[in-house]
């Protein structure tokens, strides 16, 4: 019976729902990164310039503002950074991580980010639901309300693998990339896989035990 109880907790454990939980946080008019996090893309070592190097489907990197192609996020960039333009993608992949944090600028409508999660599966954010706020003066390139540190965090499920920015219309612009240390398992996930071990563990002395008292 014993044994039982041990694969059900196992197996309870496995079947946690699998759809991540993922909150939006939007640093309005700011430019530093979260702490603790680290930054694995800035786009320096590349050319710059107009329109600059190529990097993904109608996606380069600009080392300043070029009109009517791509404006510098106001906050928090220097150096190069990168935009997507008109019907392009830009897609990172990095290894699993709870959070996710990026210098946006002038974000409108016509933007797109979709995360990856580590199960294959996906969530895409449009125009205002990047940064939770639907009421954004559109296209606005010195805003705080359209330039700032945009961050994803998963509270729960698959972790973050992976993002794409895409644009339908105009540019995409961003900088300084970076994730935040894995997130460790859940305590209620904890607290299954140890109970589920105690119990593996005193099934097997209690077998022990019994074996020895017949001999």
């Amino acid at each position: 019976m014993k044994t039982a109880y041990v694969l059900t907790a196992l197996a309870a454990v496995a079947s946690v729902p699998a759809t991540a939980a993922t909150i939006v946080h939007f640093d309005a008019g700011l430019g530093s990164l979260p702490a603790g996090f680290t930054t694995f893309q800035d786009f320096e070592g590349f050319s710059g310039g107009t329109p600059g190097e190529s990097i993904g489907t109608n996606t380069f990197v600009y080392s300043d503002s070029v009109s009517g192609q791509a404006a510098r996020p106001n906050f928090g960039s220097t150096g190069n950074f990168a935009a997507v333009r008109s019907g392009g993608s830009y897609t990172v992949n990095f290894a699993a991580t709870n959070a996710l944090s990026f210098v946006l600028g002038s974000l409108d409508t016509y933007n797109t980010v979709t995360l990856l999660y580590e199960d294959g599966t996906s969530q895409s954010y449009a125009g205002g639901q990047i940064i939770n706020d639907l009421s954004f003066p559109s296209g606005n390139q010195i805003s705080g309300e359209t330039n700032g540190v945009v961050t994803y965090t998963v509270t729960s499920g698959p972790l973050l693998t992976g993002l794409t920015f895409s644009s339908s219309s105009d540019s995409f612009e961003f900088d300084n990339l970076a994730v935040a240390a894995a997130a460790v398992p859940e305590p209620a996930a904890w607290a299954l896989l140890i109970g589920g071990f105690g119990l593996v563990g005193m099934s097997a002395r209690r077998r022990t035990r019994m074996s020895v008292a017949c001999a």
